[in-house]
């Protein structure tokens, strides 16, 4: 039997905790805490209803570890401080106090800057003050500090600066606060967005091209990214089909095999793997790249099944005569093809005339 880690589940419940103040107050709360980059979860801002463009990561700390007489605290070595210190983005620490069911905020960044000597310890703890509180009613106070940053950190020398770091693939914890950079203060940008698709395949950390598949997903499924009260705001389809295109023109085949890792479990909605599906399916070709990876020789044949399926379920909308012409040749050449009930059952389906979209 396997034995889960106890302080997992204090964990979530800081995790959730931030969840429901964010959304509480309309704004848009990006789950990462499954994700092994760092940060928790990115919060994009709405303001008067109306969507900013402009968010922040956070890293939640759960737990009476951060506790002690005088309040709360994070202790942090010299070079997780350094790299605070130096980052392109706001640092900001939650502390969610799991026994009186309340969190707290720091901002690293601006703590580091005012305090710069703490740069020579060998390690530091930054006090968390026990008045600034993370909570629904002090939520606006929060959304205000942090986006006084917005003009400073959306400067073209940190978006330089960005891209710099983003670059750097032989670092992990740069290329990802690069991607992070970028994400939250140059998203606008058309380039911003041809650099992290043309990455992808050439980043070896599965953590970060994880988060890429996530952050680009933001924009193909509004219901997860977007929360109830403020979708109408979602001013996106010149952005979406830029995207698009540079999925379409940068997405090679390699790239499409790194995206089916994430997909192998089975593609249900809500889940991450169909958030990558809706990727994939934004590529104006994707179904033939499956079709050529499917009928390799190389690879398992459960995976080349799972490929094949997934052909089937894109490639049904763009013809049915050819999907079934090609169903069959697999069928014919691949016998492990007969013996998957989720080939023969879509086959089945869009012989009878039913084409069902995934999800």
């Amino acid at each position: 039997m396997t034995q889960r880690n106890p302080n997992k589940k204090i964990e979530l419940q800081g995790v959730r905790f931030v969840q429901e103040v964010v959304q509480e107050n309309h704004s848009i709360f990006r789950d990462f805490s499954g994700d092994d980059q760092g940060n928790d979860c990115y919060v994009e801002f709405v303001q008067n209803g109306f969507a900013t463009n402009y968010g922040v990561f956070l890293q939640i700390k759960s737990g009476k570890t951060y506790k002690d007489s005088l309040g709360y605290k994070v202790k942090a070595d010299q070079p997780h401080l350094k790299y605070w210190s130096q980052g392109l983005n706001l640092t900001i620490l939650v502390v969610f106090d799991p026994e009186i069911k309340k969190a707290f905020w720091v901002d690293v960044t601006t703590y580091l800057n005012n305090n710069p000597h703490v740069l020579l310890h060998s390690s530091h703890t930054i006090r968390v003050d026990k008045f600034q509180e993370f909570s629904i009613e002090t939520f606006s106070a929060f959304l205000l500090y942090c986006i006084k940053f917005r003009e400073i950190l959306s400067s073209y020398e940190k978006y330089g600066r960005a891209l710099e770091w983003f670059a750097n693939l032989q670092n992990p914890d740069i290329c990802y606060e690069g991607l992070k950079a970028l994400y939250s203060n140059h998203r606008e940008k058309p380039s911003t967005w041809f650099y992290i698709i043309s990455t992808f395949s050439k980043i070896d950390q599965e953590g970060i091209r994880r988060n890429i598949l996530g952050l680009i997903s933001n924009y193909f499924n509004p219901d997860i990214f977007w929360h109830v009260g403020n979708i109408e705001y979602f001013q996106s389809e010149e952005l979406c089909a830029q995207l698009s295109f540079l999925l379409t023109k940068c997405f090679s085949k390699r790239d499409i095999e790194l995206a089916l890792y994430y997909m192998e479990d089975g593609i249900t909605k809500g889940s991450f793997s169909y958030l990558v599906f809706l990727i994939i399916n934004a590529i104006d070709d994707v179904h033939e790249i499956l079709k050529d990876i499917a009928f390799e020789s190389n690879i398992d044949n459960s995976k080349r099944n799972f490929c094949f399926w997934l052909y089937i379920q894109i490639a049904k909308f763009h013809s049915i005569k050819e999907t079934i012409k090609t169903t069959n040749e697999y069928l014919n050449k691949f016998p492990c093809g007969e013996d998957d009930e989720a080939i023969l059952g879509v086959k089945e389906s869009i012989e009878q005339g039913e084409l069902w979209p995934l999800g």
